[in-house]
């Protein structure tokens, strides 16, 4: 991409060595213009202190608001004398400096991203400048190489994103391509053509050489808009002497040398026009034509890149500059680097953990009902259903999926077993493509194991997920879980004979100890007959409360589980509304049963009821 701001085909003094500067400091010391094409390359931001080994690095935000890390290496270099990088809103931008007196100039760069989200497909695009308006390319051959990103199963592709027609460059293309024939012998350069850009490289195979040269430095008269060859027996045309600017091919009749009235099929047939959306394959080429930066719209695309590499040499035979016969000699050369991003994936994270908050197995009790000294004292992570990572770590054993309804789901669209060792043990990670979940609003995450080590939940297993709009990464769906030890509810329960006459169970003195017929509750021996008040208390150790809590006790039937006798629910009764409609009625012997109740985090509650005893030698259940 040449840095040449005024075409020099008028001019026939030949360039020096000093002149050749010359027109390289105009390039270098003239300020930017107005923002080039194309656009959309994403605002860039450089850091202080450069990545080793980098001649950029820094930051990246695309038009849809993924942003990254880049950094930009440069390769092989011939023919410049350095480069100098531009960043802002409009990608990374890459000037190569002049060097005058040498051909076959090459450089390298390679651009490499790392996303920061994980939910976008990114793509790295590649342009000719996207800030610089002032100066030209050169005809170059580009070739690309590049690598996957890992974070996105899909393929990495390169193929021509945008490859508009626009008007090429005299000064930068020759009249090999500029050159037309007026009438007879009679011809004329730097005529408009406008073309795309870029081109099938067809360097393979034949003639396939593109050659500068100026009407008015070979053999004959006239100007540039309009002139006559001279030419040899055989027709074919020389330059002048002391005039040389640029080479001819080989036999170069005036009509073999125009492209437009060639007869030589590689003039004719070469470097075909590179179709949109055509597919460059890794370490592919083609060729970039001659344009002013400021109307190159081309945008070559590799979607789902890590990393490109481009590599960019020029390949025009013959200059405009100086009378010498060289290849692929240019002036400042511009390459763009951008990236954008789509929306591709959802992403459902979280962690399987156990929510014992900090609380050993070892001191784990599953029939511990002190809330306030020891163990389970002061314990604010404790099965509260949130991950604490300060006093918590992730469980391993449990797979996670995501389907389309949580009470009868029918379509699974990811499963994943969670993390099973390591700093990351529990986690998951679950990747849908947007595609899969089409309009839906919803979906689920079930949690499942199949062992029995951590059997009590602290959450739900069902998290009903809604799907905002733009928005693609939904985390923290985590999952709690717990031993048996330490389940949450602990239940105790204590008993007090008495001899059915009290009338206030709840002021007897009750024990967890067995009772024999030596003890006595209220005056009364235990025997058939007298009374037994039990006192049931539940203890919610949690930090979260306990809903739709229910008690139930089975009083002893004769026969049942080795029972002698017979009991039955007695009066004084307790707190008569805490009990169901279908709970054992007075005088009858069943189920004692209260209504579904709350029980508060770290609190407790107390239930009484009383119960008396038949006679051994009874053969009536119901009769005492």
């Amino acid at each position: 991409m040449t840095g040449r701001f005024i075409p020099v085909f008028n001019i026939v003094t030949p360039y020096s060595t000093w002149k050749k500067h010359v027109i390289a400091f105009v390039v270098i010391t003239t300020p930017l213009m107005a923002q080039a094409n194309p656009t959309g390359f994403g605002t860039f931001t450089r850091d202080t202190n450069t990545i080793a080994g980098s001649i950029a690095s820094g930051t990246y935000r695309t038009a849809a608001n993924a942003t990254g890390k880049f950094k930009v290496t440069a390769g092989p270099s011939n023919g410049y004398n350095g480069s100098s990088v531009t960043v802002g809103d409009n990608g990374v931008e890459i000037k190569n400096e002049s060097n005058a007196g040498s051909d076959r100039d090459k450089f390298t760069y390679t651009i490499t991203i790392t996303p920061d989200d994980i939910t976008s497909l990114h793509t790295i695009k590649i342009g000719q400048t996207s800030y610089t308006t002032g100066g030209n390319s050169e005809i170059a051959r580009q070739t690309l190489s590049f690598t996957k990103n890992p974070q996105i199963n899909l393929p990495v592709q390169a193929t021509v994103r945008e490859n508009p027609d626009v008007g090429y460059f005299f000064g930068a293309m020759g009249d090999y391509f500029m050159g037309k024939k007026l009438a007879g012998n009679n011809f004329s350069s730097n005529n408009t053509i406008s073309r795309p850009q870029l081109r099938v490289d067809s360097s393979n195979g034949g003639d396939s050489g593109l050659y500068y040269y100026s009407l008015t430095a070979l053999n004959g008269t006239g100007n540039s808009s309009s002139f006559t060859p001279t030419t040899n027996a055989n027709g074919q045309v020389t330059f002048a002497s002391g005039q040389k600017r640029g080479t001819l091919p080989p036999t170069p009749t005036f009509t073999n040398i125009l492209k437009e009235t060639s007869t030589n099929p590689n003039n004719q047939n070469t470097y075909a026009s590179l179709n949109t959306s055509t597919v460059i394959p890794n370490n592919g080429s083609y060729v970039s034509y001659g344009i002013e930066n400021a109307k190159s719209n081309y945008v070559v695309a590799v979607r789902n890149a890590e990393s490109v590499t481009l590599t960019y040499e020029g390949i025009m035979k013959g200059n405009s500059a100086i009378e010498a016969d060289v290849v692929g000699e240019t002036y400042n050369e511009w390459v763009s680097f951008g990236v954008e991003s789509e929306p591709y994936y959802y992403v459902f994270s979280g962690i399987v953990f156990g929510d014992n908050g900090g609380i050993t197995a070892a001191e784990a009790d599953a029939s511990n009902a002190n809330i306030t000294s020891g163990a389970y004292s002061n314990k604010p992570d404790y099965f509260n259903g949130l991950f604490n990572s300060a006093s918590e770590s992730g469980i391993a054993g449990s797979t996670v999926k995501i389907v389309n309804n949580c009470d009868n789901p029918t379509i699974t669209y990811a499963t994943q077993s969670v993390e099973a060792s390591g700093s990351g043990i529990g986690t998951y990670q679950l990747k849908v493509p947007i595609t899969d979940l089409g309009s839906r609003t919803s979906v689920c995450l079930l949690e499942e194991r199949s062992d029995t080590i951590y059997p009590i939940r602290t959450t739900t297993n069902k998290k009903i997920v809604t799907l905002e709009n733009a928005k693609y990464e939904y985390q923290n769906n985590n999952f709690g879980r717990v031993i048996d030890q330490n389940v949450a509810l602990v239940l105790e329960k204590e008993q007090s004979a008495n001899d059915c006459k009290v009338t206030d169970i709840t002021s007897l003195t009750y024990s967890k100890d067995p009772l024999s017929s030596s003890e006595t509750g209220a005056g009364a021996d235990i025997k058939p007959g007298n009374c037994i008040a039990y006192k049931i208390t539940a203890t919610n150790r949690a930090n979260i409360d306990i809903n739709n809590f229910v008690m139930r006790d089975i009083l002893q039937k004769k026969g049942d589980n080795n029972a002698a006798v017979t009991s039955k629910l007695v009066n004084p009764s307790y707190q008569a509304s805490d009990y169901a409609s279908d709970s054992v009625p007075i005088g009858e012997n069943g189920t004692v049963k209260t209504v579904p109740l709350s029980l508060g985090a770290r609190t407790h509650r107390s239930f009484y009821f009383n119960t008396q005893y038949g006679t051994t030698q009874s053969d009536t259940v119901n009769t005492p």
